[in-house]
């Protein structure tokens, strides 16, 4: 069962990345790496209709080449305001929503901790970091609304 929930979750996501352009798809990967700018480049495809996924997840889980994704992209440059936009503006959970990397699908905490470990000193204290702010009702807004 859990094999053929996993093939299903990777035909999804091929699927959705065939209908990004790929011109589109290398300006996320960029703007992923970059202060600020992934929500305002997100922000501005949405409302041009130049991209149609269904979530966050899908999103960061697009591929980059060389083995990185948009979630890689992400945690291994320290992108903090980037990150925020995917996960709290797009409504992620970190103990729920699951990512591609790697092959695999992971649960998003879990992924960022993946790649925390690939990286330096300062992308492991990022991380670590990062996931308490996300799970803290006061920085992450969404928590009290799936609180009620």
């Amino acid at each position: 069962m859990r094999i053929l929930a996993s093939a299903v979750l990777l035909a999804c996501a091929s699927t959705s990345q065939a209908q990004i352009d790929q011109a589109v798809v290398g300006q996320l990967c960029q703007a992923a790496g970059e202060d600020s700018a992934f929500g305002v480049l997100v922000d501005g495809l949405i409302e041009r209709d130049a991209m149609t996924l269904s979530g966050g997840e899908e999103l960061l889980s697009l591929q980059c080449g060389q083995g990185q994704t948009v979630l890689s992209r992400m945690v291994l440059s320290r992108q903090a305001e980037n990150l925020e936009y995917a996960v709290i503006d797009m409504g992620l959970s970190l103990s729920s929503s699951q990512v591609e990397l790697n092959g695999k699908t992971l649960v998003l905490s879990d992924a960022m901790q993946v790649l925390a470990a690939k990286g330096d000193a300062q992308t492991r204290d990022f991380v670590e970091s990062y996931l308490s702010d996300l799970a803290d009702e006061d920085f992450n807004p969404n928590l009290l609304l799936s609180l009620k």
